[in-house]
């Protein structure tokens, strides 16, 4: 006979002092240099890091990091405890991390370190030999839970690797935590009833944004310089919004997805769930594409499209269209702001040709994606949570996720219809406007106060037609951002309520503010080559780093 499930309070305290238990004693920080509103600068000033663990993990990118392991400047062991050491601080200050596993990562990393020994050099090195990776709870990992912050699925370790985190591994990576989430993984707070809130470490009275909130903090602190989400609606790239760092969301089914939970109905993916990276620097998200796509996926994930990576030729001459608004809800001021700044810094490139263009019918495809996300309305999600006797969080109660009703068959074949329909419409604009990518918010304001974050419309629409995407970080919220009259929200009283969400700089002083830049669907690598210039005219730095 199966044993009672226990109530999720019990179980949260469980798994909360497992995950204490995890942190080294000598790893713990003070509770005062928790207190502050800002923590960026805690790690480098907490007095835990030694000299060389600091340079290890705030000075490189991915990229270079790992050129430096393979060059034998720092052993994979040193890196991996750097980072290990940082995300444990980074936990202590945001609650970002949900299964800690820094001492089986440590003895891989001592492995790792003995078969180099063995070679006379890097030549034939995995590409991301010694790079620790951080993964969002929704992967396997074996031997973790991957509870995804629900009581029902607590302490069932699993049996077997995700297709990804099995990938990464064969490609010489250092998997180390697993990083939190909202409760139903659908909303844009990281907050679940058995790990908590994870925090913004910029402002933490903003949220940290969702659902791969706990990685954009960990990035956001460097605790990872490297870390994998998912996305459904804008799951890698609202995090990305609200931390400052770089998001990536590729075409459906380009990374291995097999072995991650999601919580919708099985057999209800139409709209699905990307694998993708988040990272520091555009150039890392380039090196996790890369390596993936330049090894046999198709081996890893039965599901998978192996697309190839060809190396293709940067182009010349770029064609943007520049999206001011969705035609659902009005950019506040820093955003508008950030978009303009990015818009004219291009356009003092004589190579790239900015063009207006107006995204056709975004509230229909909208409703219909949530029409996708409901098909069975709210039933799944209720029976999970009630097993061990867990109420809604604020933010899944405020979605209204919870009360769509659902619909029939028919309802099914006309949503398909007109997603049909959508997808020759958008082609015709990126065919008829000669466009290399879009250039758009990917928000209509920064990271806003908890569980306010109400709509995905800005990236919902690019999941709903499967286009890649990837969030750039421009800048911050300043005092030249005041909050202006309600009047200018153009699009009725949906829009007036996100527009008022904007307060002024004294709340969202130092927010990051970013941009979205939108390709053609699998034409994965030449939206990563349009990036990579666009960001080096944009940010000044040809790595695309934020901390350059």
């Amino acid at each position: 006979m199966l044993s009672a499930i226990k109530n999720y309070q019990t179980i949260a305290a469980e798994k909360t002092t497992q995950r204490w238990d995890k942190i080294p004693k000598e790893w713990r920080i003070s509770e005062k240099l928790q207190d502050a509103l800002n923590v960026m600068d805690v790690p480098v000033t907490c007095g835990l890091l030694s000299e060389a663990e600091r340079v290890i993990t705030s000075d490189y990118d991915a990229t270079a990091l790992v050129e430096k392991i393979k060059a034998r400047v720092w052993s994979v062991e040193q890196v991996t405890v750097a980072f290990c050491k940082r995300a444990a601080i980074a936990q202590q200050l945001t609650n970002c991390l949900t299964e800690i596993f820094f001492d089986e990562a440590i003895e891989r990393a001592k492995k790792l370190d003995l078969d180099y020994s063995d070679k006379s050099s890097a030549k034939g090195l995995p590409p991301l030999f010694g790079l620790p990776i951080s993964l969002k709870d929704s992967y396997q990992v074996l031997g973790h839970d991957t509870s995804t912050g629900l009581g029902c699925y607590a302490n069932e370790p699993a049996e077997e690797n995700s297709a990804l985190a099995a990938m990464l591994i064969d490609l010489g990576a250092v998997l180390y935590c697993k990083t939190n989430l909202p409760q139903s993984i659908m909303t844009g707070d990281s907050h679940n009833n058995i790990f908590g809130r994870t925090l913004n470490p910029r402002n933490k009275k903003l949220t940290a944004g969702g659902s791969t909130g706990g990685e954009g903090a960990l990035l956001a602190l460097r605790g990872s310089i490297l870390g994998a989400g998912t996305d459904i609606g804008g799951s890698i790239r609202v995090p990305s919004v609200c931390n400052g760092v770089y998001g990536y969301r590729p075409s459906v089914g380009l990374i291995p997805h097999s072995g991650v939970r999601d919580l919708t109905p099985p057999g209800t993916d139409i709209v699905r769930s990307t694998a993708g990276p988040m990272a520091t620097s555009l150039r890392d998200c380039t090196l996790f594409l890369k390596a993936i796509l330049q090894a046999d996926t198709w081996r890893y994930d039965s599901t998978v499209i192996s697309v190839p990576w060809v190396n293709l030729k940067p182009p010349t001459q770029l064609r943007i269209g520049l999206v001011q608004n969705d035609g659902v809800y009005t950019p506040s001021p820093p955003i508008r702001r950030g978009l303009n700044l990015a818009a004219d810094r291009l356009r003092q490139s004589n190579d790239i040709e900015i063009i207006h263009i107006t995204l056709p019918n975004v509230k229909l495809h909208y409703y219909d994606l949530v029409g996708y996300f409901t098909l069975l309305g709210s039933n799944h999600y209720y029976e999970q949570f009630a097993r061990t006797g867990e109420p809604a969080i604020p933010s899944l109660e405020g979605s209204g996720l919870l009360s769509m009703p659902g619909t029939t068959l028919q309802g099914l074949l006309d949503l398909n219809v007109r997603r049909a329909e959508a997808a020759k419409t958008y082609l015709k604009l990126f065919c008829d406007n000669s466009l290399d990518a879009i250039l758009m918010p990917p928000a209509p304001h920064t990271a806003v106060p908890l569980d306010t974050w109400s709509t995905v419309t800005y990236t919902g629409l690019w999941n709903y037609l499967d286009y890649p995407a990837i969030v750039i970080p421009v800048d911050q919220v300043r005092d030249i951002d005041c909050a202006d009259d309600l009047s200018n929200a153009k699009f009725g009283p949906d829009d007036e309520k996100v527009y008022r969400l904007y307060t002024g700089p004294e709340q969202y002083k130092g927010a990051p503010v970013s941009i979205q830049l939108v390709g053609y669907r699998y034409r994965d690598e030449a939206l990563t080559n349009t990036a990579a210039i666009l960001d080096s005219i944009i940010n000044g730095n040809s790595k695309g780093d934020i901390s350059a």
